[in-house]
């Protein structure tokens, strides 16, 4: 699977892409600088990890808390990107003046505005995207976003093209242009997709394969099948649990688990999207610990040797 220099994770909610993302950016670490960045403010991949978070674009994993793929030898680094930060780093760049800037941010004529242009902040994020996957490819880093659920995802990756229709001049012109470049460079940007065994989870991730290079014309590099359970029990082990008709059932259960697991997967291919599976982990929390085991099955299936 070939990745490039920022990968943007989305998915179904509830489909682990935090997760994958917490255990792709600790996969790179090892072999190049990787940022792992939150879109949503809840620094969900980041907590797995047991980072401290200090501010927007700061965050630690204190000592006591790495394992073997989060040592002193291993760059990562953590990155919040906000939708009110950006538009305020934006004010900041185009009206250097501090006070100045404060003052239009916090006026009433200036929300009238932002409230014109829908998207904007939006937009900006966008940009920033942008700014980071340019430093990873000067840089020869990579770049892992957790981005929002896929149907929010897909409103944010078409926000460009919508503030270019809008400002078909100036500014916002230029910076729009640049960001649909960027979204269109497959060695700058992709979509990676999770997936559960889940005939919903499946249907989404497919669908979202499809808008992303019909309609938007992004590339898809691949999907992560996640929580796929192994096939406990044979045909005829299943028979004999007959006389227990509960046991049966939950061993039947499992089986189909594992069987629908092989049903995705070959509909993914069908659909020409690469796969990478992760195991279920039977674990009522997820830490660093388990990221780590994660992350290792990541790097022998998406990276090469």
């Amino acid at each position: 699977m070939k990745l490039p220099r920022l990968i943007f994770v989305t998915g179904k909610g509830g489909t682990g892409k935090s997760t994958v993302a917490a255990s792709l950016a600790t996969a790179l670490a090892p072999r190049r600088p990787t940022t792992l960045a939150d879109l949503e403010g809840r620094q969900s991949a980041m907590r797995l990890l047991g980072a401290n978070v200090i501010d927007a674009d700061a965050a630690a994993i204190p000592a006591n808390s790495r394992t073997d793929t989060t040592d002193a030898d291993v760059a990562l680094d953590f990155l919040t990107i906000t939708p009110q930060g950006e538009l305020e780093a934006f004010i900041q760049r185009i009206v250097p003046l501090r006070a100045v800037s404060r003052r239009m941010l916090r006026s009433r004529t200036f929300g009238y505005v932002t409230a014109a242009l829908p998207g904007l902040e939006a937009f900006l994020m966008l940009e920033r995207l942008r700014q980071l996957g340019g430093n990873a490819a000067l840089n020869d880093r990579f770049a892992v976003i957790d981005a929002p659920a896929t149907g929010h995802a897909l409103e944010l990756l078409a926000v460009a093209k919508g503030i270019r229709n809008l400002a078909p001049t100036g500014t916002l012109n230029r910076l729009s242009s640049g960001v649909e470049e960027f979204l269109f460079d497959r060695n700058r940007f992709g979509v990676l997709l999770t997936v559960l065994p889940e005939e919903l989870a499946l249907r989404e991730a497919l669908e979202a394969a499809v808008a992303l290079r019909d309609r938007l014309g992004i590339e898809c590099v691949g999907a992560v099948l996640n929580c796929v359970p192994p096939t406990l029990f044979m045909p005829a082990e299943i028979a004999k649990l007959r006389r227990l008709e509960a046991h049966a059932l939950l061993a039947e259960r499992r089986n189909a688990q594992a069987e629908f697991a092989r049903h995705a997967r070959r509909e993914l291919e069908r659909a020409a999207i690469a796969v990478a599976e992760l195991p279920m982990l039977y674990q009522a929390t997820l830490g660093a610990h388990e990221v780590a085991t994660l992350s290792r099955r990541l790097a022998t299936e998406m990276l090469p040797r």
